[in-house]
């Protein structure tokens, strides 16, 4: 089953290169945006990430927090973050749950996809990309964000 715009955001809990993450830590404090995406290393993931990085203030200041899910693991995600300088997290999905839960597992990990969910829970932006080797703007995302704060 999967997640749908206006429905309350199923909660978890997993590792990420920063400790456990559970998504409820964030309602009442921020928007969340949970950027799934196919592996660490990868062409379009690098590319896709180093975007998040360069763009994280903005992301901030639009009052987000950004989530990187994948199913590879932790160590990966280390090397992985510590490479491109990321300030948020990347959290590790290794037995693909929580893709499943949002409806987004692809055959060999996470489908690349994005949810925005607001301060209070609910799922207010969702994008699953049909092919892996596109990717949404973070212009488009910090669209998003900003209808949320008007």
């Amino acid at each position: 089953m999967a997640v749908e715009i206006g429905q309350k955001a199923p909660d978890f809990t997993l590792p990420s290169d920063r400790g456990d993450i559970t998504l409820s830590r964030y309602q009442g404090k921020t928007n969340v945006v949970l950027a799934f995406y196919p592996g660490d290393f990868t062409p379009v993931c690098t590319s896709e990430m180093q975007c998040f990085a360069d763009d994280w203030t903005k992301f901030r200041e639009s009052g987000a927090e950004i989530l990187g899910i994948s199913a590879d693991p932790i160590e990966k995600h280390i090397e992985f973050s510590k490479k491109l300088g990321l300030e948020f997290p990347l959290l590790s999905d290794r037995n693909k749950q929580v893709s499943q839960l949002y409806g987004v597992a692809g055959l060999f990990g996470s489908k690349r996809a994005y949810f925005i969910i607001d301060v209070h829970g609910i799922v207010q932006y969702k994008h699953i990309e049909f092919l892996p080797v596109f990717k949404r703007e973070d212009s488009e995302l910090l669209v998003a964000l900003r209808k949320l704060k008007s």
